[in-house]
C-alpha cells in the first residue's frame, strides 16, 4: 500500500492531491486496460513490470479520475503509487514542482531509498525542502546543475524499482515548468530497467500553436516505446449511465437526454449539468455558465472565501495561509469552506488544505473576479507573504507584490525565486524571474546591474548566449544616471568573456580597457575578475606576450585571494599562450594537469576537455579525440549543459569527428537533433554539420533549408563553415555552379569580415575548385571564367595559411599558432591534408577549364597520391576514398589503367559501405570504357528530360511516344548507370556530361 503522506514544511503544491471519488469509472474500461498494460500493470508471462504512457484529452474529459482508478489498481497490486501536479500560476514559476511532490512522497514511503541515493546524487536534496536536512540557504545560493537533478531523480526512481514495483504520475504538464519539461523528456526517452511505470498527462484542448509543451509533443512523438493514450468523448450510453448513477440525478428521460447531448462526452460537464438540473438551474448555457451557476448556490461568504483561493495559485492551499488573507472568524471560515466541499467545489484534505475540485471550476471563478476584488486580493496576499514568506514560494509573493505595484518587494521576492530555481537547475525559470524583476527595476536602481549579471547568467546556462549578451549589452547602453564605476566594470568584464561565444562584433580590448579604468588598482576579486576578461580578450586577438604578463599577474593574485576557481580559468586561457611559444607536448601535459584539478562538477571542465580533444584533432589523432570529445558531451549531459559554452561544443565536434573516421551512422546519431526543441544558433550548427551525411550519401535536401541556415551567419561563422562545406557538394552534384558560386562568395565575405584569416579556407577552395572541375567543361565562358578566378583567390589564400610563419603578436583569432620547430602536420593535420588536395583539385580544373598550357597529367596524378597520403595519415575515411577516385580518373587519363581499376576498387569499397552515392557514380564514370556508348540516343532524349524532373507522362507527350514506352527506357537507364532511382540517374548524368544544366 501506498503511505500516507505527511504535511511538507511549506504549504504549498507540493501537496498531494487525493484522486476524486465521485462515482465510478464508466465507459473507460479500454482506456484503463491500455494504461494498465503501458505500464506493465498486468504483465503477460515473462514480461517485467514497469513502462512509460502519456495520457492525453480535453479538460473535464477524465484523466483524474482514469488515473486515480490505475492508482487504485496499482495499490490493490501491491505497488507504490505517487502523484506529482502542475499548477497554473499566472506570473509565478517554480522549477521542478511536480518531482518536489513525487519526491516527497516517495522519501515519505520509503526514506531509505531516498538516504541511499543521496549518498552518490546529493543534488537530490534539492528536491526535499521537507527534510531537516535539506539544502540550507548558503548552498542553495550555489547553482544546482539540471543535468545533475535529472540524474538524482532518474536514479532514484530506479532505485525505488528495486524496492517495490512503482507507479509515478505527473499531472497536467500542459501548466509544466521547463525544467520538469526537460526532465519528463529524459525520463521518457531513457525510461527503466526497474518495475517502474510513469504516465504523464497533459489538457489537449489548452495548447495553441506556441505553447510551450507544443514543441516538446514533437520530441515524446518520436520516443520509441512511449505509449500514447488520447481519451474521447464518452458515448450517449455511457453518459447516460453516468449520470444515473449521480445522487439527485434527474430521472425523467428527456432531461438525461438533453444532458447528454449537451455535455458532448465529457464526463465533467455531465456532472456539473446534473448538479444544475438538481439545483433547478435550466440546462442552457456554457461551462462556464454551469459552473459559475454552482458557485452562486453558496452564499456570499462562501464565494468571497473561494474567490480568495482561486486568486492564490497553486494547487492547495493551507487553511493557516487562506484564513490570514480572508480574514474572517474562524467559525465563519470552517462554514463556508464546509458548505464548498459540500457542493462539490472545494475539496478538502488534512492537514488542513484545499483545492477546487476541478481546475476549471477556480478558472471560473478567477473569470469572475472585478479589477477591484482582484486588487484587493493581491493586497492581503502580499501582505501576509511579507509577513510569513514561508507559507508559498518566493514567485508568488512576487506575483501578488507586483499586482499591487510594490515593486520593491516583487523584485526581492523575485531574485530569492531565481535563485531557488538555479539552486534545483532550473534556469529558464530563473531567467524568467529575473527578466520581470528587471521590467520592475528603474534604470537608476543600482540594483539593476546585479540582476542584469544574474538574468545574463541564467540565460548563458540556459542555452541563450544572444539573450545573455542582449541584456548585458542594454544594462551598458542604458546605464542611469548614476551607475557604480565597480558594477559596471563587471558588467563589461562578462561581456567579453560571453561574447567570444559567438562571432557578433566586439572590441574586447576597449571594454576591458575601460572596465580597467573603473576600478582602480584595489587587489580584490573584482579585479581578478576584470584581468581575467583581459587576459582572454589578449589571446583572442594574438597578444600573446601581453596576454602572458597579464596572465602571471592575476594567476599570482587569484592564488593569494584564494580563488581557486578563477586561477582554473586562467590556465585554461594561458593554453593558448603555450601554443606560440612551447610545443604541443607541452600544452598537452599543461591541459591535462588543468582537467586531473578541476572538480568533476565544475562547468570549468568542458572547456578544458575541448581544448584537450581539439589539441588530439589538430595533430591528427582522431580516435583518441572522438574519445575526449564524448567524454565532455557526456559531462555536459550530465550537467545539463548540452547547449551552454563547451557542451554543445563537444557533442558536435564529436559529430564531425566521427564523419571524418567513417562512422557516417556515429556523426548522423550525436548530430541529430531528433525534433529536440533547441536554441538559435545551436539548431544552425547542428543541422549544418548534419547535412555533411546527406550531401555524401546523396539524400535529396530541402532546397529552402540553406537558405534558412544563412540568416544565422552574421551570429556565427560556425553556421558558416558548417553550411557551406557541405552546401558546395550538394549544389555540385545538382549541377548549379552558379548557385555554388553565389553562396561560396557569400560565405567568404561573411567570414573575412568576422574571422580574418581562417584555416576553412583551405577546405574551401579544395571543395569549389573540385566541382568546378566536374562543372565547367558543360558552362558557358563567363560561368567557367568565374569559377576559374574564384578558384584561384581561393587557393591563393589557403596557401598562405599553409606558408603562416611563427607568429606571437597580433595573429587572427582563429588562427592555430605553431612554434618554429613544427610543422603544419603537426599542428593542424586536417589544413595540412587539404592543402595537399587543394593542390591537386586546382591542377583538375585547369585541365578542363581552357588554359592556354595545362599541367602534364603526369603532374595531376603525382598530386592526387599526395592527396590520398594526406587524408589517408589524416584519418578522413571519406576524402581518402574520394581521392582515390580521382587520382583513378588521373590513372586512366594517363593510359594506367590496370592500377586505375585497382585504386577505384579500394575506393569503392569504402563508397559502399558509406553509401555514398555520389562517390559512387563518379567511380562508374571512371571505369575503362565507362558505361555511356551503351545508352542509345532515344535513351540519352529520355535521362535528358528525365533530369529536368519530368514525370513519365510527361517524357511521352515531349517525345510523341506512350508512357508504358518511356517507362521501360527509365527502367533500362537506371539498371545501365546503377541507379537506385529517378534522382540518383540524373546526379549521375550530370557528372558524366550526359545532360546539360
Amino acid at each position: 500500500m501506498s503511505p500516507t503522506v505527511p504535511l511538507l514544511s511549506a504549504e504549498y503544491a507540493m501537496i498531494p492531491r487525493m484522486p476524486l471519488s465521485t462515482g465510478p469509472l464508466i465507459g473507460r474500461d479500454t482506456d484503463l486496460s491500455r494504461l494498465a498494460d503501458a505500464i506493465g500493470l498486468r504483465p503477460t508471462p515473462g514480461a517485467r513490470p514497469g513502462g512509460v504512457v502519456v495520457l492525453s484529452g480535453d479538460a473535464g474529459i477524465g484523466k483524474s479520475r482514469i488515473v486515480g482508478a490505475l492508482v487504485a489498481e496499482a495499490t490493490t497490486a501491491g505497488w507504490f503509487t505517487a502523484v506529482g501536479h502542475c499548477v497554473g500560476q499566472a506570473g509565478s514559476s517554480l522549477a521542478y514542482l511536480p518531482f518536489v511532490e513525487l519526491v516527497g512522497t516517495i522519501d515519505a514511503g520509503h526514506p531509505e531509498v531516498v538516504e541511499r541515493v543521496l549518498e552518490t546524487h546529493p543534488s537530490l536534496g534539492h528536491l526535499l525542502p521537507g527534510r531537516a536536512d535539506a539544502p540550507d540557504n548558503d548552498r542553495s545560493a550555489r547553482s544546482t546543475d539540471p543535468g545533475q537533478v535529472a540524474e538524482a531523480v532518474h536514479a532514484l526512481l530506479s532505485a525505488l524499482g528495486d524496492a517495490q514495483p512503482s507507479l509515478l504520475v505527473v499531472e497536467d504538464v500542459h501548466w509544466a515548468d521547463h525544467s520538469s519539461r526537460d526532465l519528463i523528456t529524459l525520463l521518457l526517452t531513457r525510461g527503466f530497467t526497474r518495475a517502474v511505470g510513469l504516465v504523464v498527462t497533459y489538457r489537449s484542448d489548452d495548447l495553441y500553436r506556441r505553447h510551450p509543451l507544443h514543441e516538446t509533443l514533437a520530441v515524446w512523438a518520436r520516443i520509441a516505446g512511449l505509449e500514447h493514450v488520447e481519451l474521447a468523448p464518452l458515448p450517449d450510453d455511457a453518459v447516460r449511465e453516468l449520470v444515473s448513477g449521480i445522487e439527485g440525478a434527474p430521472t425523467d428521460a428527456a432531461t438525461n437526454a438533453e444532458i447528454a447531448r449537451r455535455s458532448e462526452g465529457n464526463p465533467f460537464f455531465a456532472e456539473e449539468l446534473v448538479a444544475s438540473a438538481a439545483a433547478g438551474q435550466g440546462l442552457t448555457g456554457g461551462l462556464s455558465r454551469v459552473l459559475r451557476a454552482r458557485v452562486e448556490q453558496l452564499d456570499d461568504t462562501a464565494q468571497r472565501v473561494l474567490r480568495a483561493v482561486a486568486l492564490k495559485g497553486g494547487q492547495f492551499i493551507g487553511h493557516d495561509l487562506l484564513s490570514r488573507v480572508v480574514d474572517l472568524p474562524d467559525e465563519t471560515l470552517e462554514a463556508a469552506l464546509a458548505a464548498a466541499v459540500e457542493h462539490h467545489v472545494l475539496e478538502a484534505r488534512w492537514p488542513p488544505a484545499y483545492t477546487f475540485r476541478h481546475a476549471l471550476l477556480g478558472e471560473a471563478v478567477a473569470d469572475s473576479l472585478l479589477p477591484g476584488e482582484r486588487l484587493r486580493l493581491h493586497r492581503a496576499y502580499a501582505a501576509v507573504l511579507a509577513e510569513r514568506p514561508e507559507l508559498a514560494p518566493a514567485s508568488e509573493l512576487a506575483r501578488h507584490a507586483a499586482a499591487v505595484g510594490d515593486l520593491p518587494t516583487a523584485v526581492r521576492a523575485s531574485r530569492a525565486a531565481a535563485e531557488a530555481a538555479m539552486a534545483v537547475g532550473g534556469p529558464q525559470e530563473a531567467l524568467l524571474l529575473l527578466e520581470r524583476a528587471l521590467t520592475w527595476l528603474d534604470e537608476d536602481d543600482p540594483e539593476r546591474d546585479e540582476v542584469t549579471l544574474r538574468a545574463s547568467r541564467a540565460a548563458m546556462v540556459a542555452g541563450e548566449p544572444i539573450r545573455a549578451m542582449d541584456l548585458l549589452r542594454d544594462r551598458l547602453d542604458h546605464p542611469g544616471t548614476a551607475q557604480d564605476p565597480g558594477a559596471r566594470a563587471d558588467l563589461l568584464s562578462t561581456l567579453v568573456i560571453r561574447s567570444r561565444i559567438l562571432d557578433l562584433p566586439i572590441d574586447s580590448i576597449a571594454l576591458t580597457d575601460e572596465a580597467l579604468s573603473l576600478i582602480g588598482e584595489e587587489a580584490d576579486e573584482r579585479r581578478v575578475r576584470v584581468l581575467v576578461a583581459r587576459v582572454q580578450a589578449l589571446v583572442d586577438n594574438g597578444s600573446f606576450v601581453e596576454a602572458a604578463v597579464v596572465g602571471n599577474e592575476v594567476s599570482l593574485l587569484a592564488e593569494r585571494l584564494g580563488l581557486g576557481g578563477a586561477l582554473a580559468e586562467v590556465r585554461t586561457i594561458m593554453a593558448r599562450i603555450l601554443e606560440a611559444q612551447q610545443d604541443l607536448d607541452s600544452v598537452e601535459t599543461h591541459l591535462r594537469s588543468i582537467v586531473a584539478d578541476i572538480d568533476p562538477d565544475d562547468p570549468l571542465l568542458l572547456r578544458a576537455v575541448h581544448q584537450l580533444a581539439s589539441l588530439a584533432h589538430r595533430r591528427g589523432d582522431l580516435p583518441g579525440s572522438l574519445q575526449l570529445y564524448d567524454r565532455g558531451a557526456a559531462v555536459a549531459r550530465r550537467m545539463h549543459r548540452e547547449w551552454a559554452p563547451w557542451g554543445q561544443e563537444c557533442r558536435l565536434l564529436g559529430g564531425l569527428t566521427a564523419y571524418e573516421l567513417g562512422d557516417w551512422d556515429g556523426a548522423a546519431r550525436r548530430l541529430d537533433l531528433a525534433g529536440r526543441p533547441a536554441p538559435q544558433p545551436g539548431r544552425t550548427i547542428f543541422t549544418g554539420a548534419a547535412l555533411l551525411v546527406h550531401a555524401g550519401r546523396g539524400d535529396p535536401v530541402d532546397p529552402d533549408l540553406i537558405g534558412a541556415l544563412r540568416e544565422w551567419w552574421p551570429v556565427d561563422g560556425l553556421c558558416v563553415v558548417l553550411t557551406v562545406m557541405p552546401a558546395v557538394d550538394v549544389l555540385g552534384d545538382a549541377g548549379d555552379l552558379a548557385g555554388l558560386l553565389d553562396l561560396t562568395e557569400a560565405a567568404v565575405g561573411v567570414l573575412d569580415s568576422t574571422w580574418g584569416e581562417y584555416h576553412a579556407v583551405v577546405r574551401l577552395a579544395a571543395l569549389v575548385a573540385g566541382q568546378a572541375a566536374a562543372l565547367v567543361p558543360r558552362a558557358d565562358p563567363a560561368l567557367r571564367a568565374r569559377a576559374v578566378a574564384l578558384v584561384d583567390e581561393l587557393a591563393d589564400r589557403g596557401r598562405r595559411i599553409g606558408q603562416l610563419r611563427p607568429a606571437v603578436e597580433k595573429a587572427s583569432r582563429p588562427k592555430f599558432e605553431r612554434a618554429a620547430a613544427e610543422s603544419l602536420e603537426d599542428t593542424s593535420r586536417e589544413t595540412w591534408a587539404w592543402t595537399a588536395r587543394l593542390e591537386a583539385e586546382v591542377l583538375r580544373l585547369q585541365r578542363v577549364a581552357g588554359v592556354e598550357e595545362p599541367p602534364p597529367v603526369t603532374e595531376l596524378v603525382d598530386a592526387w597520391r599526395e592527396s590520398v597520403a594526406a587524408f589517408e595519415r589524416y584519418g578522413h575515411v571519406f576524402e581518402t576514398a574520394r581521392s582515390r577516385a580521382r587520382l583513378a580518373e588521373a590513372l586512366r587519363a594517363a593510359g594506367e589503367d590496370v592500377e586505375s581499376r585497382t585504386v577505384a576498387e579500394r575506393a569503392r569499397e569504402e563508397a559502399v559501405r558509406l553509401e555514398a552515392k555520389p562517390l559512387l557514380a563518379e567511380l562508374d564514370a571512371v571505369r575503362p570504357g565507362g558505361v555511356t556508348v551503351d545508352l542509345t540516343p532515344r535513351e540519352l532524349e529520355v535521362l535528358g528530360l528525365l533530369a529536368q524532373g519530368l514525370t513519365n507522362g510527361q517524357i511521352g507527350k515531349q517525345l510523341y511516344i506512350s508512357t508504358k514506352t518511356v517507362s521501360v527506357h527509365v527502367s533500362n537507364l537506371l539498371a545501365k548507370l546503377g541507379a537506385s532511382g529517378r534522382t540518383e540517374a540524373a546526379a549521375i548524368a550530370r557528372r558524366r556530361g550526359l545532360v546539360t544544366g
